[in-house]
């Protein structure tokens, strides 16, 4: 009998890297990938450009571990995506919830591959936003704070 799972689906995410074949040559590219997760036990599946690569597993009483690899991949001159598939058996007993941290490294000889500075941006952002909300709401309530303080008072 098999055991009852709930799976997450694939989540992407999309990672472009664009450069000149003229002025730069690729040698190498490699997915550095780090997995947290937070129940047992649990599957996830990795992959690039469509491309199975990798399956981590956490068994019994092993949540809270962390799990890490370095897999050489195939990139494509502009976007590549990179998908995770979470699966929690016995799901009456917690979520598939798993922590990813990934990112590619490129070789290459001549020009610097580049990425498209909005893509840059996005991250930055998704990696700072509760610092931006902390502040925005200390820059409120300190704009308050003034025109409460600083308004001229009647007699």
């Amino acid at each position: 009998m098999p055991v009852p799972t709930v799976c997450s689906g694939w989540i992407g995410k999309p990672v472009s890297i664009t450069w000149d074949p003229v002025k730069t040559t690729i040698s190498s590219s490699r997915l550095v990938i780090t997995a947290h997760a937070k129940n047992d036990p649990m599957d996830m599946w990795v992959r690039f450009n469509k491309t199975e690569l990798k399956r981590f597993f956490w068994g019994e009483g092993t949540k809270c571990t962390e799990q890490s690899d370095i897999i050489d991949i195939s990139i494509i001159n502009g976007s590549n995506l990179l998908e995770v598939l979470a699966c929690k058996m016995y799901p009456w007993i917690g979520g598939a919830s798993i922590d990813v941290k990934a990112y590619v490294e490129v070789t290459f000889e001549g020009e610097i591959p580049q990425r498209p500075w909005g893509e840059v941006v996005w991250e930055w952002l998704e990696a700072n936003w509760s610092w931006i909300a902390f502040a925005t709401g200390l820059i409120i309530i300190g704009g308050v704070t003034y025109m409460y303080v600083a308004r001229p008072r009647g007699s």
